[in-house]
């Protein structure tokens, strides 16, 4: 009874902190679907948008309807949360994940869910950012676990938004560790061994970004190398389900015991916007960083689609990107400095979660 009492008291407490806003930029990729269910069980994340990286692994469409979806299973039914989609292509180049990737974002592994009768917005990503910041009463936590494409357009268009950012917490890149292209199931003999999958499909975008002069808190392989999810995570989570959204993440890692066990899958997204709640779980330095993006008339096309419209978001022609090298992160002290996380609690990680969907 008083461990019990202890814990009302605990979430209670927290319950009366200062809440963060948050707009959650993400491609509806495996990681996503448990990043956002942590965002809408926090007791201190006020989400205030959320928008879909088209170009990266989820479609628009159902990345729409699962969003909403997921919205629905959290038990936020009463709150309105604008949900919105940007293009479907990265600003230039044409690379894309993997066809099974897509397909297993686009079923959310196969585990059945309640469809939603929320209607998304119809207007583009960068636009629901920008009206969800003009609304906001304090600075927000921008979000952006998939390719950068809609933070570029975002920037483009609403140059005058930036300063309502608190922090921009991203999901991308490696500056040390190895990078993740080559997958030996889905992208064996793949030229590039330094990047990381969502800086790698939009590096403009990414570019753009990271020369913006934003307070950017970069998440990369790193430090999420570290938060490996095991055959023991999964099972400590299986010990501990109690909602609707802790059940659907459990049928997930069912799903996925495949991915499990190929020591392949780590908490990428999820651990993004832990450290965007808890700055303190990410420990790192600062860096001067821009990203790799070499055209070339040789395409590596393991990675690509040509059936891509031949002219970019401004008009000019989409050129093919050299895929030895997008995406790669280059030290370079023209660019403004950023935060590179390293270090973090791999073991507090887990535990959080567990206990957040539980609540």
């Amino acid at each position: 009874m008083k461990k019990y009492l202890l814990a009302i008291f605990l979430y209670c407490t927290s319950m009366n902190g200062h809440s963060k806003s948050i707009i959650f930029d993400n491609d509806m990729a495996i990681d996503d679907w448990a990043a956002l269910l942590y965002l809408l069980h926090h007791p201190k994340a006020n989400v205030i948008a959320v928008t879909i990286s088209a170009s990266g692994e989820s479609r628009c469409k159902p990345g729409l309807d699962n969003t909403n979806a997921l919205i629905d299973l959290s038990g936020k039914v009463s709150k309105t949360i604008p949900v919105a989609c940007g293009d479907d292509y990265p600003l230039d180049g044409y690379f894309v994940f993997p066809e099974a990737w897509r397909k297993d974002s686009d079923t959310l592994s196969g585990v059945p869910i309640k469809s939603s009768a929320r209607a998304a917005s119809d207007q583009h990503a960068a636009a629901i950012i920008h009206a969800a910041l003009a609304d906001a009463k304090e600075p927000v936590t921008l979000i952006a676990t998939g390719p950068l494409t809609n933070i570029a357009h975002w920037l483009e268009r609403y140059p005058q938004d930036k300063n309502k950012i608190d922090r921009l917490v991203i999901m991308g890149g490696t500056v040390d560790a190895p990078g993740n292209i080559i997958v030996p199931l889905f992208t064996k003999g793949h030229p590039n061994t330094t990047a990381e999958w969502n800086i790698f499909i939009d590096p403009l975008a990414a570019d753009k970004v990271f020369a913006a002069g934003l307070p950017i808190v970069l998440v990369g392989l790193d430090i999420t190398n570290s938060v490996r999810v095991t055959t023991q995570v999964a099972a400590d989570f299986k010990q501990a389900v109690t909602t609707d959204s802790a059940k659907f993440w459990d049928a997930v890692l069912d799903k996925n015991d495949w991915f499990i066990a190929s020591n392949e899958y780590y908490f990428w997204d999820t651990l993004a916007v832990m450290i965007a709640m808890e700055p303190e779980l990410c420990l790192g330095d600062e860096q001067s960083l821009r990203v790799d993006y070499q055209t070339t008339t040789k395409p590596w096309l393991q990675t690509t689609d040509n059936s891509m419209p031949d002219t970019r978001w401004d008009g000019k022609k989409r050129n093919h990107l050299e895929a030895k090298t997008a995406g790669t992160l280059v030290k370079d002290k023209n660019y403004p400095v950023i935060k590179v996380c390293r270090k973090t609690e791999p073991a507090r990680i887990f535990k959080e979660f567990r206990d957040t969907l539980n609540q």
